[in-house]
């Protein structure tokens, strides 16, 4: 399955990106990375304590504290109780210049989540 990208805005203080069909999926886990962070060093959450309210999953920075210029890549796994075989894969690239946030398009490495490629060869 193709991991799905989306769109992110500004809400306050918060980050927030659209989550299309949210049902009731819920973040698993969640990279928030400088852009071009090794795939071995990037640093995930698998608890975070995070929750998708009306369609829109919101970065408070207490959770993660942006700076006011950087480009970052947000990745995240939602998961559901009613499709718990169909969890969902998302990255998304943020840009921030002087405190604007705006997406910037990924390459397609950046779009292949490293999970599926850390297998050791034999």
């Amino acid at each position: 399955m193709p991991h799905e990208t989306t769109s992110v805005s500004k809400q306050g203080k918060n980050l927030c990106f659209n989550v299309i069909d949210a049902q009731d999926y819920q973040p698993a886990d969640i990279g928030i990375n400088p852009r071009g962070t090794p795939s071995k060093e990037k640093d995930f959450n698998f608890s975070p304590d995070l929750t998708i309210v009306d369609g829109k999953l919101c970065i408070p920075p207490s959770f993660y504290h942006f700076p006011d210029s950087g480009r970052f890549i947000v990745e995240y796994i939602l998961v559901s109780k009613k499709h718990d075989d169909e969890p969902r894969k998302f990255v998304v690239g943020v840009g921030i210049n002087n405190g604007q946030v705006y997406n910037f398009p990924l390459t397609d490495r950046e779009i292949a989540r490293p999970y599926g490629s850390i297998q050791v060869p034999e």
